[in-house]
């Protein structure tokens, strides 16, 4: 494995833009230290102004590459990352368990199907299986939708305890923007208690008109992030064929599961 110290001695004499350099250095400095990071160090380790760093980082944020945690004031890798090079290694995605997972789904219903994460204050879609002859064309890849607003977001946000989900909210509305509603926390919050009861969350006409999503959380053992996997479909399909999706979903979950628990005992 290069070190970042090797790339960077690597220009020759050929020019190299600094923001690509800084870029791929910072992505392998993750990869030697396989640990979350703050912008100090770095800044420290690369030799990087505290002030660029911290640009550098926030834009990763925003082009869904890094994940922000705001109480640790650290980054970290998001699953595009290997998701570029997936087609070489396809253990975790690509053709693997998730792809096929997703894929199943998809084929089984006929409809839009997503794996979400949580990135920072949002819900981002780090998987999308996309029907050919699908209606639905608001979705793709690195899709984001915000937590209080989305079925992806609420069932995300149904894995953390209450006290976390305020504290979240709390300071979502203390940063939102002057034209984005204030998240109801209370309500929010008391809401909760009936999506981890049934396991999923049906949302409809939310962030797009005439569209709905079945989302429910999906228990990877191959990460130590949280995911929801989700379907979509116009509304009033979405609403008239509930119980099959549901099902279809929890079939292709758990069968999935043990497919990585078997393959996790023989490795």
């Amino acid at each position: 494995m290069e070190t970042t110290q090797q790339i960077s001695t690597k220009s020759g004499g050929d020019h190299i833009v600094k923001s690509v350099a800084r870029t791929c250095q910072t992505l392998v400095y993750f990869d030697e230290v396989r640990r979350p990071l703050s912008v100090v160090e770095v800044s420290k380790e690369l030799g990087y102004p505290q002030s660029s760093t911290s640009a550098l980082l926030k834009s990763l944020v925003k082009l869904g590459f890094l994940t922000h945690d705001s109480r640790k004031k650290s980054y970290f890798p998001t699953e595009r990352v290997p998701l570029l090079g997936s087609w070489m290694n396809p253990d975790l995605f690509g053709e693997g368990t998730i792809h096929r997972l997703l894929k199943n789904i998809s084929e089984r219903t006929q409809h839009v199907v997503v794996l979400a994460t949580k990135n920072g204050d949002e819900a981002e879609y780090v998987q999308v299986i996309l029907p050919k002859d699908s209606p639905i064309h608001h979705i793709s890849l690195g899709t984001r939708r915000p937590l209080g607003n989305s079925g992806v977001g609420r069932v995300l946000m149904s894995r953390f305890s209450d006290d976390e989900v305020r504290s979240l909210f709390r300071k979502i509305n203390a940063y939102r923007a002057p034209d984005k509603p204030a998240v109801d926390v209370k309500a929010f919050v008391a809401s909760l208690a009936e999506t981890r009861a049934k396991g999923y969350y049906l949302s409809t006409d939310q962030v797009v008109q005439g569209s709905g999503l079945i989302s429910m959380p999906f228990p990877n053992h191959l990460s130590s992030r949280l995911f929801a996997v989700g379907v979509g479909a116009p509304t009033d399909v979405i609403l008239r064929s509930e119980a099959e999706i549901v099902g279809i979903m929890r079939e292709e979950i758990v069968r999935n599961l043990k497919k990585m628990d078997q393959q996790s005992l023989t490795s």
